[in-house]
Formats: C-alpha cells, structure tokens, sequence
C-alpha cells in the first residue's frame, strides 16, 4: 500500500484555512482542478523550485480506492468518484435526461474513464490553427505526446492477441503509463476480426497513434502492465511530485475568481485569488501572486469562468453576476458525441477479454450515398447554426462564426476524409460481445452555464442531441456497419444477438431506435475553445482568457472540435505544452 504523505496531508490544512475568513495564504500559481490537465501543470510548474503552486480540488487522494486502481472498465461509474451530471431533456432523443460521467478525485476524469489512449487525425490538429491558433497543430503536439508517455512495448502473447505498434510514434520516458492488460493472452480472436473486417474492406491499422486512425486495430491504454494498475494522472504527475515543498493540494471548491482592483497598463482584468468553499460551507480568499490556471474540465470550466463575471453579459446579469469581460463564447460550442450500443452473445471461451477500435470515414459509411450526403450537409450548415444560436440566445452576429466552425468541420469530413465514426468491439466476460459505437464529429452544438451563481456543482447541460439531423444520419450508418461487421463470416458463426438490434430495418425504424436509446458518450469538448475572439473563442493561442492578464484555461474545455480519438491522450499533450507556454510567458 502507498502511504498518503505530505500532500496528502495537506488536505486537512483547507479545513483550518477555510474556517478563517482572515488567514489568507499565497502562492504563485493556483490551478483549479487536480484532473488530468490540472495535474500535469502543476507537476510541470512546480518542477521551479523558486515557484509556490496550490491546487484546489474538491475530490479526494482515491490511490487505494479500488474502483479507481482496477483497470475494469467502469468499476468507478455511479460512484462517489463520479460527478454522474445530469443533462436537460433531450427533444431529439425521446426527451430523455443523459448521464454525463465526470471523475471526482485526484485524477478527475482519468481515475474513471476507459483508459484509451489513441490521439487522432493529423488534419483534425492542423485545423486548430484555421480558428486563429497560429502553432497548433499535429507537428507541434507531436512532441508532448512523446514527452508525457512511457510506452510498454507488448509482449509475444500479447502482440499475438493482436497489438500492434510502431516505436517512432511513441515515447519511452515519460510518467505516463502505456500498455496493454496483461491478460491479453490468446490470439484466437485476433484472425476471426482480422478476416470479416477484411471482407468489409476495413484495413488494419498498425499503429492508431500515428496521426492517423483510419481502419482498426487494438489501441493501448493507461495502465502500468506489470501490476496491472491504472495509470491516471495523479498516479503519472502528482503522486512523483507530492513532496516537494512548492507544491500543495487543498481540498475545496473554487466558486469564482478574484480580481485586483486596478487593471494592467493593457487595460486586462488581473486576478489576485480565487474564492474557496470547504465541504462545510466555509470559504476564504487564496492569493496568486502570478498566475491562475482553470483546469476544472468542459462542464465546469465555464461556470468558473461565469461565476467570476467572465461572459455573456446576459446570462451573468440573470444570475446577479456583474459583467466583468463580454466573452459569449463561455459555455457555448458544447460538442457531446451521441453513443450506441449492440450486444450479442458468443462462444469465445478461449479468448482473453480485448477491445478493437475500428475507424470508418463518411465515404465507408454512405458509399455510393456520400456525393448527396456531402452536398445536403454543407446546404444545412446555416440551419444549424441557426439552431444553435436561438437555442442558446447569442447575438445574430454569432450565427455567422458558428457557420463557419461546421463549414471547418464539413471539409475536415469530406474533403480531408478524417474518420467520421468509431466502431469499438468488445470481448466482455460471460461471453458478451459488444458494439460500442458513435459519431465523432457531431454537428450539433449545446451549452452548458451556472444555473444559480450559488450552485457550482450543478452546472445546466444542454448538449442538444441530434439538433443537427446529420448525426442522426451517422449514427444510423455507423449502427448499421457494426450490425454488418457482427452478421458476416467468419464473426456470424462466433456470436448470437442477444440485445436491440433493427436488422434489415427502415430508416425510420433505426431513427426511433436511436432516438429512444442513445447516450452520451461523455467526452464534452468546446466550452471555453481555443479559437478567435471573433469565432467566440474564449482563450488565445497561449490559453490566455481574453480580457484577462493572468488567467488561463487548460482542460477540455479550450480543445475548440472533437478529435478522432479518444480525449485522454490529447489532453495530455496539450496540458504539457501549455505548461511549456506558461512558464515562457509568465512575468
């Protein structure tokens, strides 16, 4: 067991802190939230010894937990360590409430998720810069994903069970775990996936970290494959650094950020502190006398952000916040990718549990469809961005800026031929083989804001699920591909279905299945994007929050449009050069 040492001690220092209204500590960098992106700033500012860093975080040290440690997929769900947020009403799925899974302790997210690392397509990255980031693109996160990551080459038997790699797209030194379970044994399922994906003309893919992620393959996760542990982002950059001296974790809430009274020669808002509030309802002041960095993740983020007079001035002064800085990007460009699932059941007594990711374009999802798919797409652009903008009220003049992130998107789809779906087949216990599916690139765009400037903990989600008749359109197809992959040989004679499946079925049919059964796929993008302030960009290339001299945003919230792959792994390349941007650009 690994004793909880000085950070973890400190823990109990925010109960005396917050008791007193008058004893204010100090430090140079406050960073809200200790989840993945959080943790890997800290450890990387506080590597300057001449450098004091606090994190606040209202989750707990969960490294004996066993739902966070196992590397079972879901052990960690509807539990204490999950936010488990609730969405409004979905109009477009059957107007139903989703479940949004958010992780509640060091970690955050990466102590619950799935542990899938698998980066994304080149262009996606490269399109950052079209939205006003000048430097951002796959050549320069390419070294942070590097850096951060300790790949664990697989072993005879597990290359045999099917995973693949190619050393030049991996980092061998950093304090990220990556790795396969060492479970991973048998191969007999290997040429079984191998062999119907080939009768579909689904390519495999040796290395789905090489900047492209087209066709399938078996993607790594993080995990340390020796004690077979889950590698989150406290165990790789909190737990190496939680002795030293500089560096403090403080349990408690950041309801919103505070401001010196005067502002900087540029005319900026600069911070001085960050409002805390302790379990007990208690609250103090916490000093930053250089930086405050917001990494609370896309569904806190921005009422952070709101809470401290940070957006659109309407929404502010209906929750009695006085507008500080006009940015009515906070909170918008919500991107939730909707979620499927097919379950069977089969004989595979001999195969080890293992998940196949598979990557499909809209050219393999529509076929001989995609010319009439492209064309109704790009003429429904401007109705959905319409849709956007009145659902969530900004000026007239946004609806243009919104046209143009979908027009982005729309050629990233159809004329770069990123990958539109993601198929992931799952060999569970019990004989339970499964289709996890979804639609990466969702046209439809939500919201989430404070609902009361007193309730940060619940924030009002809005992804509006299927706004934009195109995922509708995607699902449908991905739903219908993975029900192929599943009843064509040699896979038809290893399986049975065993739930919901619309076989053979309508249009309509699959539409109201999807609609009644959906979910969200809990990977939130965009609250606080990375783009121009004329787009409604909440933070420049250097993260930096526009109007502000001092504060920054490093989470998932800045990531501007969904990635290919799985969230996890770009988060940690962005959250290192972040930090390489920090500490250049801090005065």
């Amino acid at each position: 067991m690994i004793a909880i040492s000085r950070v973890g001690a400190l823990l109990a220092l925010t109960c005396s802190v917050g008791a007193s209204r008058t004893a204010v500590e100090s430090f140079d960098y406050i960073v809200i939230g200790a989840g993945t992106s959080g943790l890997v700033v800290a450890n990387r500012l506080s590597e300057q010894s001449s450098v004091t860093v606090a994190v606040i975080e209202p989750g707990n040290d969960e490294r004996n937990n066993a739902n966070v440690t196992t590397t079972l997929f879901g052990a960690g769900l509807n539990t204490p360590v999950d936010w488990l947020y609730s969405t409004v009403k979905q109009s477009g799925a059957g107007n139903r409430a989703f479940d949004l899974h958010a992780g509640k302790a060091w970690g955050g997210t990466s102590a619950i998720n799935g542990m899938t690392y698998i980066r994304g397509n080149v262009a996606e990255f490269d399109a950052w810069e079209q939205l006003g980031n000048p430097g951002w693109n796959w050549n320069s996160i390419f070294h942070y994903f590097k850096k951060s990551e300790k790949y664990t080459v697989p072993t005879d038997s597990q290359l045999a069970a099917g995973a693949t790699f190619e050393s030049r797209y991996h980092g061998f030194h950093g304090p990220l775990h990556v790795g396969y379970i060492p479970a991973l044994e048998n191969g007999s399922f290997a040429p079984v996936v191998r062999d119907t994906w080939a009768g579909l003309s689904v390519a495999h893919n040796p290395d789905l970290n090489s900047g492209s992620v087209r066709g399938y393959g078996m993607g790594p996760q993080t995990l340390d494959t020796k004690s077979n542990v889950r590698w989150d982002a406290a165990r790789a950059y909190l737990h190496p650094a939680e002795n030293r001296p500089n560096l403090k974790v403080l349990k408690g809430t950041v309801k919103r950020i505070t401001w010196a009274a005067g502002k900087s020669e540029a005319g900026l808002l600069v911070a001085d502190g960050v409002e805390v509030v302790t379990d007990d309802g208690e609250s103090t002041v916490l000093r930053a006398k250089k930086e405050i960095v917001v990494s609370a993740g896309a569904l806190r983020t921005p009422l952070v952000l709101e809470g401290s007079g940070i957006g659109n001035p309407r929404i502010l002064k209906s929750l009695g916040v006085e507008p500080l800085v006009d940015l009515p990007g906070v909170g918008e460009n919500l991107i939730e990718q909707p979620s499927h699932f097919l379950v069977f059941s089969g004989d595979l007594h001999d195969s080890s549990p293992s998940a196949y990711h598979s990557y499909v374009t809209a050219a393999e999802l529509f076929g001989a469809d995609l010319a009439a798919v492209e064309a109704a797409t790009r003429a429904s652009i401007p109705r959905w961005a319409r849709a956007a903008a009145d659902a969530s009220g900004v000026r007239s003049l946004d609806i243009c800026a919104i046209e143009k992130l979908l027009k982005i998107q729309h050629d990233l789809l159809f004329k770069h031929n990123v990958t539109a779906a993601e198929i992931l087949l799952v060999i569970a216990p019990d004989n339970i083989l499964a289709s996890n599916y979804w639609a990466l690139f969702p046209f439809s765009r939500g919201s989430v804001h404070l609902e009361s400037a007193d309730r940060i903990n619940e924030p009002l989600v809005d992804p509006r699920i299927f706004l934009a008749d195109f995922d509708l359109s995607t699902m449908m197809a991905a739903g219908r591909f993975a029900e192929k992959f599943w009843l064509s040989e040699p896979m038809k004679t290893k399986g049975s279905v065993m739930g919901p499946v619309v076989s053979g079925g309508l249009d309509a049919q699959w539409q109201a299945h999807l609609r009644d059964t959906v979910i969200a796929n809990s990977h939130p993008t965009g609250t606080a994007s990375m783009m121009s302030r004329a787009l409604g960009g909440v933070v420049d290339p250097e993260l930096r929050v526009y109007g502000t001299a001092n504060v920054r945003v490093v989470d998932a919230s800045v990531v501007p449009m969904q990635v290919s792959g799985h969230l996890t792994a770009t988060l940690y390349g962005l959250a290192e050069r972040a930090s390489d941007i920090i500490k250049r650009t801090t005065h």
